[in-house]
């Protein structure tokens, strides 16, 4: 549970660095997805690339994802699924005034090679 745990927190450090290498590491080498809110970006590369940087870099000069109670559901030894409130404290690009969303995050999680992935992220606020 502590190794899922911090993968959570890689993940929220990744949003924030935006270091696309510490990024794609924390995911699957599966075909992943991620969702936030009606738009579905599928494979690590578009996630990174028309995510990440498309979507959150272009609108947040800084984003912090912080993570609040998580609650890991195991489904077996290898497969879990991760849900916890978030809220972000960010600074926008066109006013640079400070912003933030809260919401849920649902993470599907398996364990490769002896360590968690990524392989699901569903945003919603």
């Amino acid at each position: 549970m502590e190794e899922i745990k911090q993968l959570v927190y890689n993940y929220a450090k990744a949003v924030h660095s935006q270091n696309e290498e510490e990024f794609k590491a924390l995911w699957s080498s599966k075909e992943n997805i991620l969702i936030s809110l009606a738009n579905q970006f599928n494979g690590t590369d578009a996630i990174y690339q028309d995510f990440l940087i498309g979507v959150i870099q272009s609108h947040y000069e800084s984003i912090d994802l912080v993570v609040e109670k998580i609650d890991i559901r195991m489904i077996d030894e290898n497969k879990a699924i991760v849900v916890f409130r978030y809220h972000t404290e960010c600074i926008r690009r066109d006013t640079h005034e400070p912003y933030g969303i809260q919401g849920l995050e649902t993470q599907i999680v398996i364990k490769e090679n002896n360590q968690w992935k990524l392989m699901h992220i569903h945003y919603s606020k």
